[in-house]
């Protein structure tokens, strides 16, 4: 079974730090460093990532002569997983109450595509209620 994203055992900053090798897929200390908001020394930089690799959270492969990071929790997991806390946290864990608060933004917009996909799940969602 593949690791969930561990929301509430990381701090501030080992959230930020997975957050942006699940995006990136791969990186470096150094390209972490670049995307932190407010980043702190390459030194804990580096002191997170040993934290995370002890926690069998992130891997680590050295490519000419440096080392890159990866996820050890697969990309779409961690996206679902995060989602799920959010929707819990911030809307009372209503699905429906999540997606009408961020269609109902004035600047959201959906291709007919989107829109279609969004229709055809919902009325999967319904199914399962019967």
């Amino acid at each position: 079974m593949a690791k969930q994203f561990p929301h509430d055992q990381l701090s501030r900053r080992e959230r930020q730090v997975l957050e942006i090798i699940i995006r990136l897929g791969n990186a470096s200390a150094r390209d972490i460093e670049r995307e932190l908001p407010d980043p702190p020394s390459y030194s804990a930089v580096r002191s997170v990532l040993r934290i995370l690799t002890q926690r069998k959270l992130i891997t680590k492969k050295e490519d000419a002569n440096r080392d890159i990071y990866s996820s050890a929790i697969p990309a779409e997991e961690a996206k679902v997983s995060a989602l799920k806390t959010l929707v819990n946290r911030f809307f009372e864990n209503s699905i429906s109450h999540a997606a009408c608060t961020l269609l109902s933004q004035k600047e959201t917009t959906l291709t007919a595509n989107e829109a279609k996909e969004l229709i055809d799940l919902i009325k999967k969602a319904q199914q399962k209620e019967r």
